[in-house]
Protein backbone atom coordinates (compact mmCIF):
# COMPACT_ATOMS: atom_id res chain seq x y z
CA UNK A 1 0.00 0.00 0.00
CA UNK A 2 1.07 3.25 -0.77
CA UNK A 3 0.64 5.49 1.82
CA UNK A 4 2.12 8.49 2.76
CA UNK A 5 3.92 8.26 6.23
CA UNK A 6 2.13 11.68 7.62
CA UNK A 7 -0.70 10.52 6.46
CA UNK A 8 -1.16 7.97 9.38
CA UNK A 9 -2.26 10.25 12.36
CA UNK A 10 -4.66 12.15 9.29
CA UNK A 11 -6.66 8.77 8.48
CA UNK A 12 -6.41 7.22 11.67
CA UNK A 13 -8.22 10.63 13.43
CA UNK A 14 -10.83 10.02 10.38
CA UNK A 15 -11.35 6.82 10.88
CA UNK A 16 -11.64 7.07 14.49
CA UNK A 17 -14.38 10.16 14.64
CA UNK A 18 -16.36 8.19 12.17
CA UNK A 19 -16.19 4.48 14.30
CA UNK A 20 -16.72 6.64 17.96
CA UNK A 21 -13.56 4.25 19.23
CA UNK A 22 -11.74 5.16 21.71
CA UNK A 23 -8.54 2.41 22.48
CA UNK A 24 -9.43 0.27 24.75
CA UNK A 25 -13.11 0.41 24.30
CA UNK A 26 -14.99 -2.27 23.24
CA UNK A 27 -16.29 -2.05 20.23
CA UNK A 28 -20.08 -2.27 19.51
CA UNK A 29 -20.58 -6.19 18.16
CA UNK A 30 -23.34 -8.49 18.34
CA UNK A 31 -22.42 -11.71 19.82
CA UNK A 32 -22.48 -13.75 16.33
CA UNK A 33 -22.50 -16.82 15.35
CA UNK A 34 -18.77 -18.31 14.36
CA UNK A 35 -18.82 -19.47 10.55
CA UNK A 36 -17.66 -23.40 10.66
CA UNK A 37 -13.68 -23.89 10.94
CA UNK A 38 -13.82 -25.96 7.76
CA UNK A 39 -12.74 -24.41 4.26
CA UNK A 40 -10.46 -22.20 2.74
CA UNK A 41 -11.77 -18.85 4.14
CA UNK A 42 -10.80 -20.20 7.68
CA UNK A 43 -8.27 -18.44 10.03
CA UNK A 44 -5.69 -21.03 9.84
CA UNK A 45 -6.35 -21.71 5.93
CA UNK A 46 -5.62 -17.84 5.11
CA UNK A 47 -2.50 -17.83 7.41
CA UNK A 48 -1.16 -20.60 5.85
CA UNK A 49 -1.26 -18.08 2.50
CA UNK A 50 0.58 -15.12 4.29
CA UNK A 51 2.89 -17.92 5.78
CA UNK A 52 4.10 -19.06 2.29
CA UNK A 53 4.31 -15.52 0.52
CA UNK A 54 6.61 -14.16 3.11
CA UNK A 55 8.75 -16.77 3.14
CA UNK A 56 12.41 -17.06 1.47
CA UNK A 57 11.35 -18.30 -1.44
CA UNK A 58 9.36 -15.40 -2.46
CA UNK A 59 12.12 -13.18 -1.15
CA UNK A 60 9.76 -10.16 -0.33
CA UNK A 61 7.93 -10.23 -3.35
CA UNK A 62 9.91 -6.97 -4.58
CA UNK A 63 8.24 -4.78 -7.39
CA UNK A 64 10.26 -6.01 -10.31
CA UNK A 65 12.55 -8.37 -8.62
CA UNK A 66 12.84 -12.24 -9.29
CA UNK A 67 10.77 -13.04 -5.83
CA UNK A 68 7.63 -11.08 -7.50
CA UNK A 69 7.47 -13.45 -10.27
CA UNK A 70 7.46 -16.40 -7.94
CA UNK A 71 5.07 -14.96 -6.35
CA UNK A 72 2.41 -14.18 -9.56
CA UNK A 73 3.53 -17.83 -10.50
CA UNK A 74 2.04 -19.35 -7.41
CA UNK A 75 -1.11 -16.96 -8.13
CA UNK A 76 -1.50 -18.28 -11.50
CA UNK A 77 -0.84 -21.85 -10.45
CA UNK A 78 -3.21 -21.42 -7.66
CA UNK A 79 -6.19 -20.17 -10.08
CA UNK A 80 -5.94 -22.60 -12.76
CA UNK A 81 -5.42 -25.49 -10.31
CA UNK A 82 -9.08 -24.14 -9.23
CA UNK A 83 -10.44 -24.37 -12.52
CA UNK A 84 -10.52 -20.43 -13.77
CA UNK A 85 -9.35 -19.42 -16.84
CA UNK A 86 -6.67 -17.78 -16.21
CA UNK A 87 -4.36 -14.74 -18.21
CA UNK A 88 -1.23 -13.09 -17.38
CA UNK A 89 -0.86 -9.21 -18.19
CA UNK A 90 2.61 -7.46 -18.86
CA UNK A 91 3.53 -4.65 -16.99
CA UNK A 92 6.82 -2.85 -18.13
CA UNK A 93 9.51 -3.77 -16.09
CA UNK A 94 11.33 -6.85 -15.52
CA UNK A 95 9.41 -9.74 -13.71
CA UNK A 96 6.22 -7.68 -12.99
CA UNK A 97 2.69 -9.12 -14.47
CA UNK A 98 -0.95 -9.29 -13.06
CA UNK A 99 -2.51 -12.27 -13.21
CA UNK A 100 -6.60 -12.31 -13.98
CA UNK A 101 -8.59 -15.52 -13.38
CA UNK A 102 -12.18 -15.62 -14.83
CA UNK A 103 -15.29 -17.07 -13.97
CA UNK A 104 -17.45 -16.40 -16.74
CA UNK A 105 -20.78 -15.26 -15.88
CA UNK A 106 -22.87 -12.35 -17.78
CA UNK A 107 -21.95 -9.40 -19.74
CA UNK A 108 -21.00 -7.18 -16.66
CA UNK A 109 -18.41 -8.08 -14.31
CA UNK A 110 -17.16 -7.43 -10.44
CA UNK A 111 -13.41 -7.79 -9.31
CA UNK A 112 -11.94 -8.81 -6.54
CA UNK A 113 -8.43 -7.63 -6.31
CA UNK A 114 -5.11 -7.20 -4.24
CA UNK A 115 -1.52 -6.84 -4.99
CA UNK A 116 1.27 -9.54 -4.91
CA UNK A 117 3.96 -7.23 -4.98
CA UNK A 118 6.05 -5.39 -1.71
CA UNK A 119 9.24 -4.24 -1.07
CA UNK A 120 11.62 -7.25 -1.47
CA UNK A 121 14.82 -7.05 -1.31
CA UNK A 122 16.86 -3.64 -0.21
CA UNK A 123 20.52 -2.90 1.71
CA UNK A 124 21.18 -6.63 2.12
CA UNK A 125 17.59 -7.04 4.26
CA UNK A 126 13.96 -8.72 3.54
CA UNK A 127 11.12 -7.00 3.51
CA UNK A 128 8.83 -10.19 3.98
CA UNK A 129 5.43 -7.44 3.32
CA UNK A 130 3.54 -9.85 5.78
CA UNK A 131 0.12 -7.37 6.05
CA UNK A 132 1.86 -5.41 2.96
CA UNK A 133 0.21 -7.49 1.40
CA UNK A 134 0.62 -11.08 1.62
CA UNK A 135 -2.30 -10.67 3.71
CA UNK A 136 -4.91 -9.28 1.25
CA UNK A 137 -3.60 -11.62 -1.48
CA UNK A 138 -4.30 -14.46 1.16
CA UNK A 139 -7.65 -12.97 0.98
CA UNK A 140 -8.02 -12.81 -2.41
CA UNK A 141 -7.15 -16.76 -2.73
CA UNK A 142 -9.50 -17.69 -0.30
CA UNK A 143 -12.53 -16.31 -1.97
CA UNK A 144 -11.27 -17.06 -5.27
CA UNK A 145 -11.20 -20.91 -3.64
CA UNK A 146 -14.66 -20.69 -1.65
CA UNK A 147 -16.49 -19.33 -5.04
CA UNK A 148 -14.69 -21.85 -7.55
CA UNK A 149 -18.11 -23.87 -8.17
CA UNK A 150 -20.27 -21.25 -7.39
CA UNK A 151 -22.13 -19.94 -10.06
CA UNK A 152 -23.31 -16.03 -11.04
CA UNK A 153 -25.41 -13.64 -12.54
CA UNK A 154 -21.98 -11.73 -13.66
CA UNK A 155 -18.42 -12.47 -14.74
CA UNK A 156 -16.18 -12.03 -11.86
CA UNK A 157 -12.64 -11.67 -12.17
CA UNK A 158 -10.13 -12.04 -9.56
CA UNK A 159 -6.76 -10.10 -10.24
CA UNK A 160 -3.42 -10.40 -8.53
CA UNK A 161 -1.98 -6.85 -9.31
CA UNK A 162 2.18 -6.56 -9.80
CA UNK A 163 4.02 -3.48 -8.82
CA UNK A 164 1.64 -1.54 -6.84
CA UNK A 165 4.77 -0.37 -4.68
CA UNK A 166 6.22 1.37 -7.75
CA UNK A 167 3.03 3.87 -8.04
CA UNK A 168 -0.10 1.53 -8.99
CA UNK A 169 1.38 0.51 -12.55
CA UNK A 170 -0.10 -2.98 -12.58
CA UNK A 171 -4.24 -1.30 -11.65
CA UNK A 172 -2.77 1.20 -14.19
CA UNK A 173 -1.75 -1.40 -17.00
CA UNK A 174 -5.04 -3.32 -16.39
CA UNK A 175 -7.55 -0.17 -16.34
CA UNK A 176 -5.50 1.02 -19.71
CA UNK A 177 -5.83 -2.40 -21.63
CA UNK A 178 -8.82 -4.13 -19.53
CA UNK A 179 -9.67 -7.78 -20.34
CA UNK A 180 -13.44 -7.19 -18.83
CA UNK A 181 -14.85 -3.25 -20.93
CA UNK A 182 -14.39 -0.97 -18.24
CA UNK A 183 -18.10 0.13 -19.49
CA UNK A 184 -19.38 -3.42 -18.31
CA UNK A 185 -17.16 -3.55 -15.06
CA UNK A 186 -19.92 -2.84 -12.31
CA UNK A 187 -18.04 -3.10 -9.19
CA UNK A 188 -14.40 -3.94 -7.50
CA UNK A 189 -13.76 -5.22 -4.08
CA UNK A 190 -9.71 -4.49 -3.34
CA UNK A 191 -7.69 -5.80 -0.23
CA UNK A 192 -4.50 -4.09 1.16
CA UNK A 193 -3.20 -4.97 4.47
CA UNK A 194 -6.04 -6.25 5.98
CA UNK A 195 -3.93 -8.70 8.68
CA UNK A 196 -3.73 -6.27 11.86
CA UNK A 197 -5.90 -4.88 14.86
CA UNK A 198 -7.71 -1.92 13.23
CA UNK A 199 -4.93 1.37 13.30
CA UNK A 200 -2.89 -0.39 15.42
CA UNK A 201 -0.96 3.89 16.22
CA UNK A 202 -4.31 4.60 17.66
CA UNK A 203 -7.59 2.73 18.53
CA UNK A 204 -5.91 -0.46 18.34
CA UNK A 205 -8.85 -2.52 17.94
CA UNK A 206 -8.75 -6.55 17.71
CA UNK A 207 -12.08 -6.99 16.00
CA UNK A 208 -12.49 -4.21 13.88
CA UNK A 209 -11.90 -2.86 9.96
CA UNK A 210 -12.31 -0.11 7.96
CA UNK A 211 -14.31 -0.61 4.38
CA UNK A 212 -14.24 2.58 2.18
CA UNK A 213 -16.63 3.41 -0.73
CA UNK A 214 -19.51 1.24 -0.34
CA UNK A 215 -21.69 4.29 -0.66
CA UNK A 216 -22.57 3.85 -4.82
CA UNK A 217 -24.92 0.88 -4.03
CA UNK A 218 -27.82 1.97 -1.76
CA UNK A 219 -27.69 -1.72 -0.96
CA UNK A 220 -24.72 -2.64 0.10
CA UNK A 221 -23.88 -0.81 3.64
CA UNK A 222 -26.90 -3.25 5.24
CA UNK A 223 -25.14 -6.43 3.30
CA UNK A 224 -21.93 -5.42 4.42
CA UNK A 225 -22.86 -4.80 7.89
CA UNK A 226 -25.04 -8.16 8.55
CA UNK A 227 -22.33 -10.28 7.29
CA UNK A 228 -19.73 -8.42 9.63
CA UNK A 229 -21.97 -9.16 12.20
CA UNK A 230 -22.39 -12.89 11.40
CA UNK A 231 -18.11 -13.22 11.96
CA UNK A 232 -18.11 -10.73 15.17
CA UNK A 233 -16.43 -7.85 13.00
CA UNK A 234 -16.91 -3.74 13.76
CA UNK A 235 -17.01 -2.74 10.39
CA UNK A 236 -16.22 0.80 9.99
CA UNK A 237 -18.10 2.87 7.21
CA UNK A 238 -15.69 5.58 5.05
CA UNK A 239 -17.25 7.00 2.27
CA UNK A 240 -14.60 7.19 -0.76
CA UNK A 241 -14.82 11.24 -0.99
CA UNK A 242 -13.57 11.53 2.90
CA UNK A 243 -10.05 10.37 1.69
CA UNK A 244 -10.24 13.23 -1.38
CA UNK A 245 -10.23 15.88 1.56
CA UNK A 246 -6.96 14.50 3.00
CA UNK A 247 -5.59 13.64 -0.29
CA UNK A 248 -5.36 9.86 0.56
CA UNK A 249 -7.92 8.44 -2.18
CA UNK A 250 -4.52 7.53 -4.73
CA UNK A 251 -2.76 5.30 -2.26
CA UNK A 252 -3.66 1.86 -3.59
CA UNK A 253 -5.28 -0.37 -6.36
CA UNK A 254 -8.49 0.47 -6.15
CA UNK A 255 -8.15 4.61 -7.13
CA UNK A 256 -7.68 3.95 -10.47
CA UNK A 257 -11.34 1.76 -10.89
CA UNK A 258 -12.86 4.57 -9.09
CA UNK A 259 -11.57 7.61 -11.11
CA UNK A 260 -13.09 5.53 -14.05
CA UNK A 261 -16.54 6.14 -12.35
CA UNK A 262 -16.49 2.25 -11.21
CA UNK A 263 -18.17 1.57 -7.81
CA UNK A 264 -14.65 0.61 -5.69
CA UNK A 265 -14.45 -0.82 -2.60
CA UNK A 266 -11.83 -1.67 -0.37
CA UNK A 267 -10.77 -3.23 2.96
CA UNK A 268 -8.00 -2.30 5.04
CA UNK A 269 -7.31 -2.82 8.80
CA UNK A 270 -5.17 0.15 8.34
CA UNK A 271 -1.31 1.75 9.14
CA UNK A 272 1.12 0.41 12.09
CA UNK A 273 4.43 1.29 13.03
CA UNK A 274 5.91 -2.15 10.86
CA UNK A 275 4.38 -0.31 7.47
CA UNK A 276 7.38 -0.63 5.12
CA UNK A 277 9.53 -1.68 7.19
CA UNK A 278 11.56 -5.28 7.86
CA UNK A 279 9.50 -5.48 10.53
CA UNK A 280 6.04 -6.60 9.20
CA UNK A 281 6.26 -10.33 9.61
CA UNK A 282 4.23 -13.44 10.10
CA UNK A 283 4.35 -13.26 13.86
CA UNK A 284 2.39 -9.88 13.88
CA UNK A 285 -0.48 -10.91 11.39
CA UNK A 286 -3.90 -11.76 13.29
CA UNK A 287 -5.16 -14.99 11.45
CA UNK A 288 -8.95 -13.94 13.26
CA UNK A 289 -8.78 -10.64 11.26
CA UNK A 290 -8.21 -12.28 8.11
CA UNK A 291 -10.92 -14.48 8.21
CA UNK A 292 -13.43 -11.77 9.42
CA UNK A 293 -12.08 -9.57 6.61
CA UNK A 294 -12.63 -12.45 3.87
CA UNK A 295 -16.16 -13.49 5.13
CA UNK A 296 -17.39 -10.05 4.97
CA UNK A 297 -15.64 -9.00 1.62
CA UNK A 298 -17.36 -12.57 0.20
CA UNK A 299 -20.71 -11.67 1.10
CA UNK A 300 -20.59 -8.63 -0.54
CA UNK A 301 -19.28 -10.21 -3.98
CA UNK A 302 -22.43 -12.90 -3.86
CA UNK A 303 -24.44 -9.68 -3.61
CA UNK A 304 -22.99 -7.45 -6.01
CA UNK A 305 -22.36 -10.58 -8.22
CA UNK A 306 -26.09 -11.87 -7.97
CA UNK A 307 -27.42 -8.05 -8.62
CA UNK A 308 -29.50 -6.93 -11.40
CA UNK A 309 -27.56 -5.10 -14.65
CA UNK A 310 -26.23 -1.88 -14.61
CA UNK A 311 -29.13 0.24 -16.03
CA UNK A 312 -31.89 -1.57 -14.94
CA UNK A 313 -34.91 0.21 -13.68
CA UNK A 314 -35.63 -1.81 -10.93
CA UNK A 315 -32.37 -1.87 -9.41
CA UNK A 316 -30.60 0.63 -6.59
CA UNK A 317 -28.93 2.20 -8.93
Amino acid sequence: MLWAVGAIGQIGLVLLVLSGACKGAPAPVAQPTPPAEVGPMTAAALMSDVERLCGDEFQGRGSYQVGTKRASDFVFAEFERLGYDVRRQRIRGRHAENIIAIKKGGDEAIVVSAHHDHLGIRGGQMYRGADDNASGLAVLLGIARSRATRNYKHTVLFISFGAEEDGLVGSGVYVRDPLWPLAKTRALINFDMVGRNFFEAGADQADAAAVVGLEFDDALPAVAQRAASDVGLHLISVPARLLELFSLHDRTDDWWFRRQGIGAIHFSTGLHDDYHQVSDTVEKIRPKQLARVAHTAAALLDSLANSRRKGDPTSSK
